[in-house]
């Protein structure tokens, strides 16, 4: 909702700078605010206490942490030995809703609070407001940025990728330079300070803040209608691209939410000891940014032209079947980093057919509006995928839930291009700015480009017309100003 809204606001009043400089402001307070945030209170408990507990049979839970369902009972309950208690601290949850670090004599212990106890304590909910601000002011800004992006390439809208890869590029370094800042900041602490990352996140938002101040793009004169937006997105075709974003969108929000639980399942039934874990989250990262988005961006463009938004979608579908499949097959968690090659043929290339997709299409004067909607489309799954996703893992397991999203990837792919031809069979007239070959593509970008300049032109026409008559009007007040009251008489 917020991602459309902002679109229609840029548009309408035509305040696209503004717009964009205000979501980096609430980007830059919240994640300000995420650090500052005090830490939630919780038990803790030293060696001797524990030492005591394992005394009396009170339980520790696999990983070796305290865990409490409701309420933490006191010192003299735990170490009276009383088996109901113990019982109670034995059978509890141990999943990590929340947890803290409890510093000892010679070891830490991670405490985990319930979901009951999280949410009475007000620094959750200042987390919350924080976290929900924060992922407001970035919609906009990806909203915003796109918009500014193809309206600064023109009729280049194939280059697209070739400006994205510069963001992954800038968020694979980050990670890595604050990682190791954090490490090296914390080193000697019970705890990780992450101060480092913090001002990271601080001077680059700043420095956005000024680039984005001083960029120089065109906005058109043109207003954003809501019936022009109506039409252009209430036809067949668009319709299914949207529906397809949906699923595309839910398939990342598996992938983002849960690959790095499945590598890590992987990983422990390969060897209960895995020495490389880290290591190995890291590199997945690393693959996915550099070694698959950052090529294919760059060539996205040229694909796109190629073979057309459609078929690249398709291509992006079969990319994520056969990706989510092999996770599901894998024994040994190092072949998670060649199947990670596929993250660019997948996601590498449907996010620029989805932001070239609806610059295309989008009427002129509504860019912002039109990147907004498919926006939404696709971010909107990603929470769906969330959703799916747990069941999914909670019902099935992670290897099949992973295959079941790819066996639904695979079919939906089979569904997108039957109906795909279907609809153009059946509704020829309306497949113009469907753009699935490289001609039609150009007839779409060479369509959207007359009709921008028709728009200008008339505008242009209306506007010299005015000044004609507001220049006949001056110079008939004038004549009237210098009649004689004889010549008047």
């Amino acid at each position: 909702m917020i991602k459309t809204t902002a679109g229609a606001i840029a548009d309408c009043s035509r305040s696209h700078r503004a717009v964009f400089l205000g979501g980096i402001v609430v980007m830059l307070a919240s994640l300000s605010g995420l650090y500052w945030t005090p830490h939630i209170p919780s038990p803790c408990f030293n060696n001797t206490l524990i030492g005591s507990l394992n005394a009396s049979k009170s339980s520790l839970n696999p990983q070796g942490s305290l865990t409490s369902r409701h309420s933490w009972p006191n010192a003299s309950e735990m170490l009276s030995g009383d088996p109901d208690e113990g019982e109670a601290v034995t059978n509890v949850s141990t999943g990590p809703q929340g947890a803290k670090i409890c510093p000892s004599s010679s070891h830490t212990h991670t405490v985990y609070l319930s979901g009951g106890e999280l949410v009475s304590h007000y620094q959750f909910w200042v987390l919350f407001l924080y976290l929900l601000l924060q992922y407001c002011g970035h919609v906009v800004v990806i909203t915003l940025q796109e918009t500014v992006c193809f309206q600064m390439l023109g009729s280049a809208h194939h280059e697209y990728g070739q400006q994205r890869l510069w963001g992954t590029v800038g968020w694979g370094l980050s990670a890595i330079v604050s990682g190791a800042l954090v490490d090296w900041y914390s080193k000697g602490l019970l705890q990780k300070d992450y101060w480092p990352a913090h001002v990271l996140t601080v001077v680059f938002l700043m420095a956005d803040l000024v680039v984005v101040a001083r960029l120089k793009f065109s906005i058109p004169d043109k207003r954003m209608t809501p019936s022009a937006v109506h039409r252009a997105l209430w036809q067949p075709h668009v319709v299914l691209i949207l529906i397809t974003l949906v699923v595309i969108g839910t398939t990342c929000g598996v992938l983002w939410t849960f690959q790095f639980l499945l590598v890590e399942d992987v990983a422990l039934q390969w060897d209960p000891d895995f020495p490389h874990l880290k290591l190995l989250l890291g590199l997945v990262l690393g693959v996915q940014c550099f070694l698959a988005e950052v090529p294919f961006f760059f060539l996205a463009g040229r694909i796109i032209k190629r073979i057309g938004h459609a078929n690249a979608f398709l291509i992006s579908l079969v990319g994520f079947a056969v990706r989510l499949n092999l996770y599901s097959v894998i024994s040994n968690p190092w072949w998670f980093l060649p199947a990670d090659i596929l993250h660019g043929i997948s996601f590498g290339i449907s996010y620029p057919c989805l932001t070239s997709y609806a610059s295309v299409i989008s009427p002129p004067g509504a860019a912002a509006t039109t990147q907004a909607i498919f926006g939404a489309a696709f971010f909107g799954g990603t929470g769906l995928g969330g959703l799916v996703g747990g069941r999914l893992f909670q019902e099935l397991g992670g290897r099949k839930a992973f295959l079941t999203v790819g066996v639904f990837s695979g079919v939906y792919a089979l569904v997108f291009i039957a109906t795909h031809i279907l609809l153009k069979r059946l509704c020829p007239a309306n497949a113009t700015r469907d753009v699935d070959s490289e001609s039609a593509y150009e007839e779409g970008i060479r369509e959207k480009s007359v009709e921008e300049e028709e728009v200008t032109s008339k505008e242009g026409e209306d506007k010299e017309e005015a000044d004609k008559v507001e220049i006949e009007e001056v110079g008939l007040v004038e004549r009237k100003s210098h009649v004689s009251p004889s010549e008047s008489s």
